[in-house]
């Protein structure tokens, strides 16, 4: 694969907050898709409540890629509260303390009806990392009324491996395709992150997957993989590493990196065996230096940009300094933003297939 790149855009950080809206303390790993004629992103967002929902932001009908004009879903009566896809969980679920990497998919079930779902990596425990309850994957499905939660996982995690996490689900080939994450803890301020990407698939996406196998050993670490259609033949998949949240070193390298399959599956073999490196965080922007997280792509759909891929992704920033924080928001007369151990921001790149004529505004090339 040969690219061009343009400057990462950032469209949302939780430093600059968000507009006004008052119920979410930051968002991150957006899930980009296409429903009908508009672009939607699927997010994950810290509420006030201390809890982790599923939100969206979109953008106006019948706008391309190419655009940056998202905005976040809110109430109808409320333009400063940001709208959840449904309700938290009750206390006691399995998911009580909030749903994280939403993942929106919409397929054929074994009735041979087209569905909607969202999967989720839901969280048992109150902390988000050295978590004390084992996260699983669930799922919620559209209804006429809605958005229903399942009410069970539909991926767990093994006793020696009892986590799971970051599901990116497809629907392909008449399957349902699952590239997930397993860990035995989500690592925090202490530990080495060990991470194995797994694959499995269904006929239904609910029960009887195939038994994992793994893609990525612990000692590549990555911690997505996010498949999309390449624009001429066969697959691309996105991967990045578990974001470096308290600026520790050493550390796995953060960035994002690009491989290419012929078939949309968990063989190693299938894809290249040198993923080529995107974005290397400790050289790019503050926004993203400390790690890049939840990869999303498309191509184009239109002449101009079929050969451009947009990648979508979280980044964490590098300065953690709260109080420094204050005083850059103070000096441009804004609100400082909540204090928190860590911010992420959500951004976008475009990386263009290097052919003739198609090299205008690149600022990079790999």
């Amino acid at each position: 694969m040969n690219f061009v790149m343009k400057k990462p855009i950032k469209l949302f950080d939780q430093i600059d907050k968000y507009k006004g809206i008052h119920n979410i303390l930051g968002i991150g790993d957006p899930h980009v898709v296409k429903i009908q004629n508009q672009w939607w992103m699927f997010v994950g967002g810290f509420q006030t409540n201390f809890k982790n929902n599923i939100f969206t932001a979109s953008l106006p009908v019948g706008d391309p890629l190419s655009s940056n004009n998202w905005s976040i879903t809110t109430y109808e009566d409320r333009e400063k509260k940001a709208k959840p896809l449904c309700e938290n969980s009750q206390k006691g679920s399995w998911d009580f303390y909030g749903f994280h990497t939403p993942c929106y998919v919409s397929g054929i079930d074994q009735n041979g009806t087209v569905v909607e779902r969202v999967y989720y990596t839901g969280r048992a425990s109150n902390k988000v990392v050295d978590n004390q309850a084992p996260y699983s994957i669930g799922m919620l499905e559209k209804t006429v009324d809605g958005w229903n939660r399942y009410p069970s996982p539909i991926l767990r995690g093994t006793k020696d491996s009892p986590n799971v996490l970051e599901p990116k689900i497809r629907y392909i080939a008449e399957k349902w395709r699952a590239w997930y994450v397993t860990t035995k803890q989500e690592t925090g301020k202490n530990g080495y992150p060990n991470y194995t990407m797994m694959y499995a698939e269904s006929d239904d996406g609910i029960n009887n997957w195939s038994t994992p196998i793994p893609l990525f050993l612990e000692n590549e670490n990555f911690y997505d993989a996010s498949v999309h259609k390449s624009n001429t033949n066969g697959y691309e998949m996105a991967v990045c590493r578990s974001t470096n949240l308290y600026g520790r070193s050493p550390f796995p390298m953060q960035g994002m990196w690009l491989l290419t399959g012929h078939k949309p599956n968990g063989d190693r073999a299938n894809w290249s065996k040198n993923p080529l490196l995107i974005l290397d965080a400790k050289e790019g922007e503050d926004w993203y230096k400390n790690g890049i997280g939840s990869p999303c792509g498309h191509y184009g759909e239109s002449e101009d940009d079929q050969d451009t891929l947009y990648l979508f992704f979280t980044g964490l920033h590098g300065k953690r300094n709260w109080l420094q924080h204050e005083k850059n928001n103070i000096r441009k007369k804004k609100l400082p933003p909540f204090p928190s151990p860590f911010y992420f921001a959500i951004g976008k790149v475009e990386l263009t297939k290097i052919s003739e004529g198609k090299t205008k505004g690149v600022d990079y090339f790999l």
